[in-house]
């Protein structure tokens, strides 16, 4: 293991336990845990690490709920590698919870993440999506209710 890879295991280890701070409710020091370690992520953004770096920079900016930041960090991980499901994951997520813009998320999932692999949270997340922008789904893809009398 090389100083980067230690880099990277401590900025993880940094993130979860600023996680942790969070859900105690001491936002102040893990603030600070948060901060440093993205001055971390900045250097080792550049290097052979640069995935696991952009990806670690953008969950540190989704703890720190700065949702366009971190949005901009998954598609710079997209850039370099266009069918990262986990980036593309997060980023509708990004875009349909947290910023609450269901168009773009609709767009994600359906042309970039769905081809790639048909999971049901994705499927879920694209129905959620046509609901926010009123988009009626058509009647074959409802669960058929068998009539009682038809039942053995």
């Amino acid at each position: 293991m090389d100083d980067t890879d230690s880099d990277i295991q401590a900025v993880e280890a940094s993130l979860a336990q600023a996680l942790d701070l969070i859900a105690d409710g001491e936002d102040r020091r893990a603030n600070i845990l948060l901060d440093h370690g993205i001055k971390k992520l900045r250097l080792l953004s550049v290097g052979a690490h640069r995935l696991p770096a952009l990806r670690l920079w953008a969950l540190t900016l989704s703890a720190q709920e700065e949702w366009e930041q971190a949005l901009l960090k998954y598609e710079q991980i997209l850039s370099v590698s266009p069918d990262d499901e986990d980036a593309l994951w997060q980023s509708a997520q990004i875009l349909l919870r947290s910023l609450e813009r269901p168009e773009p998320a609709l767009t994600l999932l359906a042309e970039r993440l769905l081809p790639l692999h048909r999971a049901p949270e994705y499927e879920e997340a694209l129905r959620e999506c046509e609901a926010a922008l009123g988009i009626p789904r058509p009647l074959s893809t409802y669960p058929q209710k068998i009539p009682d009398n038809q039942t053995s």
